[in-house]
C-alpha cells in the first residue's frame, strides 16, 4: 500500500502539531520553574513538561533554550577587605575591578538573551523547513 500525498501532508501536519505542543509545554515548564526560582535543568524541565529528556536532546534549540536559563556560577571574591593601610592605588584598582565585574555581568546577561533569541529563531526556522 503506497502513501498518497494527502496522507503524507496529514502526517506532516500531525507531526508539526505534536512538535509545537511539546515546545509549548516546555516553554510553560520553564516559566513555571523560573517563577518558583527552581533549578532549570534538562531533567527538571522534562519532568515538569511531561516529556522525555530524549525529546529535548533531539532538538538543539530546546537544549540551548534551557541552557540559557541556567544561572551563572558565582565567582568568589578572595580579595581581602580594604584596610586603613591600603594606599590610593590599591583602592583605585579595587574600584576599577568592581566596575569591570559589573560590566562582565551585564555582558553575560546580554549574551544569555542573545542565545535565547538564537535558539528561538532556530526553532522557527526548523518549523518552517519541515
Amino acid at each position: 500500500m503506497s502513501a498518497t500525498q494527502t496522507s503524507l501532508d496529514a502526517l506532516a501536519a500531525h507531526t508539526r502539531k505534536r512538535s509545537d505542543a511539546v515546545r509549548t509545554r516546555i516553554d510553560k515548564a520553564i516559566k513555571a520553574l523560573r517563577r518558583e526560582r527552581a533549578a532549570i535543568t534538562i531533567s527538571s524541565v522534562a519532568r515538569r513538561a511531561g516529556v522525555t529528556r530524549k525529546s529535548i536532546y533531539a532538538r538543539a534549540e530546546l537544549v540551548a533554550l534551557i541552557h540559557a536559563h541556567r544561572p551563572l556560577a558565582a565567582i568568589t571574591d578572595d580579595i581581602p577587605p580594604t584596610t586603613g593601610t591600603d594606599n590610593s592605588i590599591v583602592t583605585a584598582l579595587r574600584a576599577r575591578l568592581t566596575a569591570k565585574d559589573a560590566q562582565i555581568a551585564e555582558l553575560k546577561a546580554a549574551l544569555r538573551d542573545r542565545d535565547h533569541t538564537i535558539a528561538a529563531l532556530h526553532g522557527e526556522l526548523d518549523r518552517h523547513l519541515r
